[in-house]
């Protein structure tokens, strides 16, 4: 996996780095944790299609008991927020299935 572009983001998931490239040329960027950087690469790869909690769950806390479930709601808050300096960008909620990376 290289770096992944959506919007004014790119994302390397290798070295768990999100840059932001701001209309006026500005350019910041922003460590994750591997958590973070490994699940919104896999909404992106998923070019707006559902990503399913139960997958994301198995994947990176390896169990989908109700308290994971949690952590990954607080995960996926945390990347609305990051992502929210993009206007084009929205991470939306299936609920009860999963989430979606969309651009408009």
């Amino acid at each position: 996996m290289d770096i992944l572009k959506i919007g004014r983001f790119e994302l390397n998931v290798q070295k768990q780095e999100l840059s932001y490239h701001a209309p006026d040329g500005a350019s910041s960027s922003r460590k994750l944790s591997f958590r973070e950087a490994s699940i919104l690469g896999m909404l992106i790869e998923a070019h707006g299609d559902i990503v399913e909690n139960h997958i994301l769950l198995l994947e990176f806390w390896d169990d989908d008991n109700v308290y994971n479930l949690n952590s990954l709601y607080v995960f996926m808050s945390r990347m609305k927020h990051i992502l929210s300096a993009d206007p084009s960008l929205k991470i939306i909620n299936a609920r009860g299935l999963g989430y979606r990376l969309i651009q408009f």
